[in-house]
Formats: structure tokens, C-alpha cells, sequence
């Protein structure tokens, strides 16, 4: 049986003055992407699609990259949508508003 996929939007709030939060932002976007999930940003957080274990990872990366940037203090909201045996995906949320 395979995994069902899981969707999940995440938000870094750095808590620093502006130029130095959009720094860290745009790494945790560069992060996302060389996750090879599928991915959107959006102006308040990202959204991206993987199993439990893939996005699970990725956001310990997320983590672990902030928590190696010096006095860098943060906040990471998540928000996480699964379906018992069923995929939870994106498209289907989002393509009648496109």
C-alpha cells in the first residue's frame, strides 16, 4: 500500500528587521525547492504536497537551517491536511479559483 500523500502549508515568521526576515525567507523558499516536492508559494506561506515522512524532513530541515543562523529567533506555523487512504493534494483546492 502506498503512502498517501499529505498537504501542507508552512509559514516562516523570523523574528528580525525586515532585510534580514526576506534573507531568510528566500533561503527557506530555496530549501523547499530543492526538496523536489511540489511546491506554490503563496504571500503568506508556502503550500507543498509529499508523504508524512517527506514533509516531515523537510520541515526539520527548515528548522535545523534557522536554528544555524546566529541569534536568529523564529516562528514556523504549519498546518497539515491528510485523508485516511487518500491523497490530499493541492490542485484540487485551489484550480476553480484559477
Amino acid at each position: 500500500m502506498q503512502t498517501p500523500i499529505i498537504n501542507a502549508s508552512i509559514q516562516l515568521v523570523p523574528l528580525a528587521p525586515a532585510p534580514e526576515a526576506i534573507a531568510h525567507i528566500d533561503e527557506a523558499i530555496r530549501i523547499i525547492r530543492a526538496s523536489g516536492l511540489p511546491f506554490e508559494v503563496g504571500p503568506f506561506g508556502t503550500s507543498v504536497e509529499g508523504s508524512f515522512e517527506q514533509v516531515m524532513q523537510l520541515l526539520g530541515q527548515l528548522h535545523h537551517h534557522m536554528a544555524g543562523q546566529p541569534k536568529a529567533e523564529w516562528l514556523l506555523n504549519i498546518q497539515l491536511h491528510g485523508k485516511a487512504g487518500a491523497d490530499s493534494l493541492m490542485r484540487p483546492k485551489t484550480e476553480k479559483h484559477r
